[in-house]
């Protein structure tokens, strides 16, 4: 439309000309109109084409507007409004073919006003015109200083925040690398440490090695020192019944010379049944004592528990870690699992021989050591509970270092360990074990029932 008012101004610019156009358009729209007619479709318009020249009705109204037709040519953009009302009205209607006359109708009423008012404001319109771009520019201009004055703004926003930036992260970098070295005297101090540590529990598994041998050694001068001390007293004893015997051998010497040698020989016999009543009396006093210790060393097993299962399982569990630790070698741990006076008592067969000794805490420390030392293989274990303990039984073999024919069948060493544990506080302990090792015997299947 902006084409065909150019043109308009431009090559006729006389009323004559201006009316042959609007002339020109009615015919235009009565012959769209009479092909709509006289289509195909009988009379049925289609609504989107209806709407596209309503479309068109209203944008040329518009352009009227712009051009000041509601000043100009009032009369005329208003029966191009009212025409497109009614229209509107028609399509409402459903007025399929009354609409699009209509709307043509209402568009050549706004081209007309258009026209209209372009030629009546041709020249003050075009200078108002002018000085309102005119306007408009100047505030574009002002607009376009004040965007950038803020884009100016912007960059130096923009370069301030990227020196903070790089700033920012020139702490980070510094941060971390202080923490890095932080990490690093950490660690350096962990590990010297570590090794501290592991320097001072040396020297404490050292000292304490030398406190049991200290001890044992002071338990072996003081049975010594007892032994002697019981000897000594016998000694006096003797002395003393010794110096009253002679003193009444020289009281009586002068009167019963004549009976000496009979008195000497009556003497030296009851000696001799002094003697041997001493020795059967100490006898009997050692095997009382033997049997003593021996009832102290067996332990009887009741048959039955009173033991919760998860007492039981617990039990299993302390004895389970102190064979793990005897099969990791270590020995620390697994002299933890022992109470501060646990018994051991170890039996040594060999060719029917039986040797049964009772070894303090100093004893079995060093026997432990000693066997883990030698090539132990464990065979078989198992658990059971008695009474207040829970009992575990290990077996262990290894190849006899004894020498044999090559007709001789394989010997072995064999090796039952057997430890009670009780409840102790909070705690399970081992207060009670049994060795039977039996040296070189043929090796046989046996399994736990």
């Amino acid at each position: 439309m902006k084409s065909l008012r150019d043109r308009s101004i431009g090559k006729h610019g006389t009323p004559r000309t201006w009316k042959k156009n609007c002339l020109y358009y009615t015919w235009m729209c009565l012959l769209l109109m009479l092909l709509t007619a006289c289509s195909g479709t009988l009379g049925k318009i289609q609504l989107e084409n209806v709407n596209a020249v309503i479309t068109q009705s209203e944008t040329a109204i518009e352009q009227a507007r712009l051009a000041n037709a509601q000043a100009l040519a009032a009369e005329t953009l208003q029966r191009a409004e009212n025409t497109l009302a009614n229209a509107k009205e028609a399509v409402s209607a459903k007025d399929g073919l009354g609409a699009m006359h209509l709307a043509y109708d209402a568009l050549t009423q706004a081209q007309i006003a258009e026209q209209e008012a372009m030629y009546k404001s041709q020249g003050n319109g075009l200078n108002a015109i002018i000085k309102r771009k005119e306007a408009d520019i100047i505030a574009l201009q002002a607009h376009l200083k004040t965007a950038e004055g803020a884009l100016e703004k912007s960059r130096t926003d923009i370069q301030q925040l990227d020196m903070q930036k790089r700033q920012l992260q020139a702490d980070i970098d510094r941060k971390l690398q202080e923490t890095e070295q932080a990490h690093q005297k950490i660690l350096r101090d962990y590990n010297k440490a570590k090794t501290e540590r592991t320097a001072l529990q040396s020297k404490l598994d050292t000292t304490q090695t030398q406190l049991l041998q200290a001890q044992s050694l002071s338990e072996k001068h003081e049975h010594q020192i007892h032994q002697l001390r019981r000897e000594l007293a016998q000694t006096q004893s003797l002395v003393e019944e010794a110096r009253k015997e002679a003193a009444d051998v020289r009281t009586k010497a002068a009167a019963q010379a004549q009976s000496y040698s009979r008195y000497i020989e009556q003497l030296d016999q009851s000696n001799v049944l002094k003697q041997r009543e001493d020795t059967l009396a100490r006898k009997r006093q050692e095997a009382k004592t033997y049997v003593y210790r021996q009832g102290r060393r067996q332990t009887v097993r009741t048959g039955s528990t009173s033991l919760t299962h998860e007492q039981i399982a617990n039990g299993r569990a302390v004895i389970s870690d102190w064979g793990l630790a005897w099969a990791a070698k270590d020995i620390h741990q697994h002299l933890r699992g022992y109470t501060q006076d646990a018994a051991l008592d170890q039996t040594v067969i060999r060719s029917s021989n039986e040797e049964q000794t009772h070894l303090n805490r100093m004893q079995r420390v060093n026997a432990l050591k000693k066997m883990a030392n030698a090539q132990w293989k464990e065979t078989d274990s198992k658990f059971d509970a008695d009474g207040e303990s829970v009992i575990g039984t290990y077996r262990f073999s290894r190849r006899s270092q004894d020498a044999m024919s090559a007709e001789s069948p394989a010997l072995h060493d064999l090796w039952t360990r057997e430890v009670w544990a009780r409840q102790v506080g909070a705690q399970w302990k081992i207060f009670r074990e049994i060795w039977r090792i039996y040296e070189a015997v043929p090796m046989y299947d046996k399994t736990f029932n």
